[in-house]
Order: structure tokens, then sequence, then C-alpha cells
């Protein structure tokens, strides 16, 4: 079966101009699974949808690139 995947880039506006909202929500197969997604969880979340069974690893390529992410204690 081919899975349609839609990369959903959207931007909301107050009526009164008194706010501005943007992000990235992923579709597959006409059901939305995320508003606001980081590449992460927008890749577990399709992945997920469609059945397959990975192991995802986030690395950083670099010892010198990427502190912020390092020190960051992100859960997935």
């Amino acid at each position: 079966m081919k899975h349609k995947v839609i990369v959903n880039h959207w931007e909301e506006i107050c009526e009164d101009d008194s706010c501005y909202e943007y992000g990235t929500s992923i579709i597959v197969n006409g059901k939305e699974l995320i508003r606001e997604a980081s590449i992460i969880t927008a890749l577990k979340a399709v992945l997920e949808e469609i059945g397959a069974d990975v192991e995802i690893e986030e690395t950083v390529e670099s010892e010198k690139c990427c502190d912020s992410l390092r020190k960051k204690n992100l859960d997935y």
C-alpha cells in the first residue's frame, strides 16, 4: 500500500493582529497526526501510523556542533 504523507506549513494571525503563530503539521492518509511537529516527533508519528517497526537514533555529527542540542534532555 502506498501512503500519502503531507507536510503542511501553516500560519495563523489573530483577528486583531495581536498575535501570529506558525508551525508544521503532518497528515498521513488524510489524518492529521501532529499540529506542531519537530523532525523527530513527525518521523515517529508517520512511521507509527503506517505500522513500520523501526528504531530511531538521533546523533550529533561533530563534537563542536550543536552544543545546545546535546545539553538538552530530549525525551522522544
